[in-house]
């Protein structure tokens, strides 16, 4: 459980998809129904055609999942995963402790849940031969070594030579599940083909209408001169001119299986059956006979309609394309993460209308933030670093919580939904997001332009706050001495100028200056060497350091000389540090029990600012005074 529900986690890839789109909505609603939180991990994937950088980082994101604490999973393992994502999700979700539920490709490690793909092919041959009376039937396939493939053409075969018919009909084409394929499918089945075929079967939508497309440009016209259909009930079939003909696989069958499953466990049920085989549950097709088997014509007000959708959808698409090039300009102006959050309120309406989105930044064991560290790792902390939640249900923390919790408390009592995206920029990992739509939709493509947008921007963000780091270290070494950490002359010179000024507002301010020099640094360096001496100044330097008040400003100015300004403070408090000092390194010569001891010789000078021109006449004062003890202290050794 997390949050103190129970919690399902499921494992997707291209949610923006149709079919991906309906799983998520029929998840959804089942899982409110049985009073389940969801978390929905979603995994981009391949961006473009081949860009694979993106995607594989993102298992990175399975670092930071708190899988004991799920009470169920789904893992949706169809090849839209790239390969390394899925096997390691596989890994992980074989060592989880709740029910793991597959729904994609077959996988006898898990409880499968699928639909029966070889039904519907088959009866789309059988509509053809037994509806139509045709006996010249072509088939479209995806991939060779694609699972989906494989099933729908050995479909199609089992039905052709159950109705005696040759098993790869009038041609067998390989294209590619997607759009690509069209114009070689045309010219293969009516230039290749010895038949000329009546009908051609796609293994999906997107093929079929590629290639119902690529036809019309020959002027062979679907339905009058050539049968197509599709398989997926996609929106694209449907929106399409003419509509395709296809087969439809019901989600709400496959959120409802699965819940099912995970109350039939909580409630005693075994995951296995009596073989001692994980369950497999096998669903139903439909085959929708539309436009493009010539089953249905339209009226012509319902294909206006259809246009007059589509034209409205793409008026929307320009202003989000809009929103999207003016959120872009903008997040790369970010300099502080807090002008981040008001750059995606402004700008995210295109994602769909949304009620929460957090973005987690990781945090290392300093505090420190992925945004101001590189960071090649999750950490098991993460910082609320944008929260924009318009329900005030979630309960900000004050700093970082536990990758544990994993997403904030939440004291809505209705179940929630959030979609985890994981960011990152090439190796470096910056956290990740959640977000809560308002309804059952997903959000659209534009979120994932959006997580995108965000890796950039935290990337850009991570290099300028590495320059700062970078310009204030140099700061820090153009003022301080590396030997001691002290402030260097420059340093000492800049602090004691800028005090003395603020004095001047008032002249009867009191300013005292102390001197401290080292006694016998040449006979160290000479007798034991400069690493010796090196470590008896850096003795010094910690016991000024450790003696000085706030706000008293000491530095090393040569090799043996220190100086210290004190302001509003007289010789007394002085001669108070200067005591510290002496007693410090008394203590620093008994414990390190060198042949040799280390010592100071100090000069205090303290007046009003009268008619002083500036510090330099108060550290000469305090000089002069100081090597009166020294010439002292040697007469004495001589002595």
């Amino acid at each position: 459980m997390i949050n103190g529900r129970r919690t399902v986690g499921l494992f997707l890839s291209g949610i923006t998809g149709d079919l991906q789109k309906g799983l998520c909505k029929a998840l959804y609603n089942s899982a409110r129904e049985n009073g389940y939180d969801v978390l929905f991990m979603n995994f981009v994937g391949i961006i473009g055609a081949d860009y694979a950088d993106y995607a594989d980082h993102e298992e990175k994101l399975l670092d930071v999942i708190p899988f004991d604490r799920l009470d169920g999973a789904v893992f949706d393992n169809n090849s839209t995963l790239v390969p390394n994502v899925r096997r390691k999700i596989h890994q992980r979700l074989l060592e989880c402790k709740c029910p793991v539920i597959a729904i994609g490709d077959p996988c006898d490690d898990f409880v499968q849940i699928h639909f029966n793909n070889s039904d519907g092919i088959a009866e789309m041959v059988r509509h053809f031969t037994d509806h139509h009376g045709l006996d010249r039937i072509g088939y479209m396939s995806g991939p060779k070594d694609h699972p989906d493939a494989q099933e729908r053409l050995r479909a199609f075969r089992d039905a052709m030579r159950e109705k005696g018919l040759p098993e790869d009909g009038a041609g067998v084409y390989f294209g590619d599940f997607w759009y690509n394929k069209g114009e070689d499918a045309a010219d293969f089945f009516f230039g290749r083909c010895e038949t000329r075929p009546q009908a051609i079967i796609c293994g999906n939508d997107f093929m079929a209408i590629s290639l119902v497309d690529a036809l019309a440009a020959r002027g062979i016209n679907c339905p009058q001169d050539v049968y197509i259909t599709g398989f997926d009930d996609v929106e694209e079939a449907r929106v399409h001119v003419p509509p395709i003909s296809t087969v439809h696989r019901d989600e709400k069958r496959v959120a409802k299986a699965v819940f099912e499953i995970f109350n039939d466990h909580c409630n005693g049920s075994s995951l296995t059956d009596e073989n001692g085989k994980k369950l497999h549950v096998v669903l139903p097709t439909d085959n929708i006979y539309s436009v493009s088997c010539g089953c249905e014509t339209p009226a012509k007000n319902e294909e206006l309609q259809d246009k007059n959708a589509a034209f409205h959808k793409n008026v929307s698409m320009l202003y989000y394309i809009y929103d999207t090039e003016a959120a872009m300009l903008e997040m790369n102006r970010v300099s502080e993460i807090e002008q981040m959050k008001d750059t995606f309120a402004r700008y995210s309406r295109n994602i769909g209308s949304y009620s929460k989105f957090f973005l987690l930044a990781y945090a290392d064991e300093h505090g420190r933030h992925s945004y101001e560290t590189e960071m090649a790792h999750p950490t098991k902390k993460v910082y609320p670093a944008v929260w924009i939640d318009q329900t005030g249900s979630s309960v900000r923390p004050d700093g970082c919580i536990s990758t544990d919790q994993f997403i904030p408390a939440d004291t809505s009592p209705e179940p929630y939904c959030y979609y985890i995206s994981h960011i990152h920029f090439g190796d470096h990992c910056f956290g990740y997001s959640a977000i809560m739509m308002d309804s059952d939709e997903p959000f659209n493509d534009f979120y994932n332009l959006w997580t995108v947008n965000i890796a950039i921007s935290l990337e850009t963000l991570l290099q300028r706050n590495i320059v700062r780091s970078l310009v204030a270290d140099l700061e820090v070494q153009s003022t301080h001495d590396r030997l001691t950490g002290m402030l260097n002359r420059r340093g000492f010179e800049e602090s004691s100028n800028r005090v003395f000024r603020q004095l001047l507002s008032d002249r009867e301010n009191v300013l005292t200056a102390v001197m401290i020099d080292m006694d016998r640094l040449k006979y160290i360096n000479d007798m034991f060497g400069h690493g010796e001496g090196d470590l008896a100044i850096k003795a010094v330097g910690n016991a000024i350091l450790s003696s000085c008040g706030e706000g008293d400003i000491s530095g090393r100015t040569g090799g043996d000389e220190f100086y210290i300004i004190i302001s509003g403070k007289d010789e007394e408090y002085a001669r108070g540090i200067t005591g510290q000092v002496r007693k410090k390194l008394a203590e620093h010569n008994k414990k390190s029990k060198k042949v040799y001891d280390i010592d100071v010789s100090c000069g205090i000078y303290s007046a009003k600012i009268g008619s002083h021109a500036g510090v330099e006449e108060f550290l000469r004062a305090s000089d002069e005074i100081m090597y009166v003890e020294k010439r002292r202290k040697h007469a004495q050794r001589n002595n």
